[in-house]
């Protein structure tokens, strides 16, 4: 068996619970976080982090996010510290004890990512994902432990077939750099609240607005990342080419004045159809346009699948 996969737990993106302390955060450095980690700017989403725990180093959420960006930019001993730190302090979340271990048999240090795992089932007996982790460990030591066998007596059968069946069990690649959300659960869970029209109105109207600042003040990080994974790009565009065309239209400009006026909303299945008037200057340049920008649901934000002009 050449590698084990284990499970590291991201909360980039969907719909999670959070413990009361989460919830009392209400820094909008969270969605900011979210949506730099979800195009992978995680140089920027370090930054952002760093500055938020300087204003609330209390904040298990932005600590754990921490952890998930050491991870994904290879800085594993700094990954460790973060997550070790966040279990001593916060023994009640499963979660950084699953990802410490993760690290920790990355490291092939199988036994003290053992004793992490059942901590963290310890913590929460229910923790699914501690159980399977918990399993592969076993086995990756199952298998070293047939192989060493095998340096001895390299023709015992009984060590030959049971490493050979541990093998097609469980080769495959470990992933500790996973993207896809797992939610933070912790015993008392909060029921999500089921958002009204109003609501999602005043939820796409802020994606909105924040798409037109970024544009304004040519922060492409933020103006591209209003931009759905699944974005029609137009004249049959792929992702690179428009990213540099919108840059080279958007940042050689010396300043930039956006108006967005008769803003309508219309919701059709799990779309968000918005029209309005723009009104663009940009030095000499004075342009008025009806726009339409389709909205999607992506990560438990809003973010633009389809933009046309006339």
């Amino acid at each position: 068996m050449k590698n084990t996969k284990l499970f590291f737990i991201s909360i980039v993106t969907g719909i999670f619970f959070l413990l009361p302390s989460f919830v009392a955060f209400a820094e909008s450095n969270i969605d900011e976080i979210k949506i730099l980690l979800k195009n992978g700017k995680y140089s920027s989403a370090e930054s952002v982090v760093h500055k938020s725990i300087e204003n609330d180093s209390n904040n298990p959420e932005l600590l754990f996010y921490k952890g998930i960006i050491e991870t994904n930019i290879g800085k594993s001993n700094q990954a460790i510290d973060t997550f070790r730190h966040l279990t001593e302090r916060f023994p009640n979340l499963p979660e950084p004890f699953n990802n410490l271990a993760v690290l920790y048999a990355e490291k092939g240090q199988y036994t003290l990512a053992k004793e992490i795992l059942e901590q963290a089932i310890k913590t929460n007996p229910s923790y699914l994902t501690a159980h399977i982790n918990l399993g592969d460990i076993f086995t990756k030591m199952a298998s070293e432990a047939y192989n060493n066998a095998l340096e001895i007596d390299n023709s015992n059968n009984i060590a030959i077939t049971k490493l050979s069946m541990i093998t097609q069990l469980f080769n495959y690649q470990p992933n500790t750099k996973n993207t896809k959300i797992n939610s933070i659960k912790v015993i008392d869970k909060i029921k999500p609240i089921k958002l009204t029209k109003k609501d999602l109105s005043k939820n796409i109207l802020s994606a909105l607005e924040n798409w037109k600042t970024a544009w304004e003040n040519k922060d492409m990080d933020k103006y591209l990342a209003s931009y759905a994974s699944s974005f029609k790009y137009p004249n049959n565009m792929d992702k690179v080419s428009w990213e540099k065309y919108r840059s080279n239209r958007i940042t050689t400009k010396k300043t930039i004045s956006l108006s967005l006026s008769k803003k309508k909303i219309k919701f059709n299945k799990e779309e968000a159809i918005v029209t309005f008037t723009q009104f663009y200057k940009s030095g000499s340049l004075n342009q008025t346009s009806n726009k339409t920008l389709v909205f999607i649901k992506e990560e438990d934000n809003w973010f633009i699948l389809e933009e046309t002009s006339k």
